[in-house]
């Protein structure tokens, strides 16, 4: 009887240990210019997400099928991450554009830390030159950079999910 005692309190507590990894960042507050213009901090080619990208990420091919039969078609990868998909174009000269994405998990993230469940204010921290809104979601785009990333926060004050466009 003492044992099932025994085995009964090991699996108990072995139940309760969290199972997530804590990430450490260091902040470096940084520009809105210069957050649009690489705002990973990587490589944004296939290569670099297949790298970057949490394990368990699927990569999904899509055939865009050229017009004219003799050439090459291109191809659309999706990464796909639980909820999270970000999506880039391959040309057939092996140009590759990022298109865009939509990202809902924590473990998928953007320079200085920013990633699912941060609060405003943290996000805030992250940049030199943007004035603090009360408003739910945030839109970066500057003029120069064709490419806008929006931010949306729940009545908690805590991003939700964020998404982006590539740069043209």
């Amino acid at each position: 009887m003492k044992t099932y005692r025994v085995i009964f309190l090991v699996l108990l507590f072995s139940s309760c240990s969290v199972l997530q990894k804590t990430v450490e960042v260091d902040l470096f507050p940084m520009a809105v210019e210069s957050f649009l213009q690489s705002p990973f901090g990587y490589s944004e080619t296939i290569d670099g997400f297949k790298k970057e990208m949490p394990e368990g990420t699927r990569i999904q091919k899509l055939i865009k099928r050229n017009p004219q039969a003799q050439h090459k078609p291109d191809t659309i990868y999706n990464f796909l991450f639980k909820k999270s998909k970000i999506s880039i174009y391959k040309t057939q000269f092996s140009q590759e554009f990022l298109l865009g994405g939509n990202v809902r998990n924590n473990q998928i993230g953007l320079v200085n830390g920013i990633r699912k469940g941060m609060t405003k204010a943290q996000f805030y921290q992250s940049f030199t030159n943007l004035e603090f809104s009360q408003q739910d979601s945030v839109t970066l785009k500057e003029p120069g950079i064709n490419r806008t990333v929006s931010f949306y926060f729940n009545r908690k004050g805590k991003l939700e999910r964020f998404t982006f466009t590539g740069k043209n």
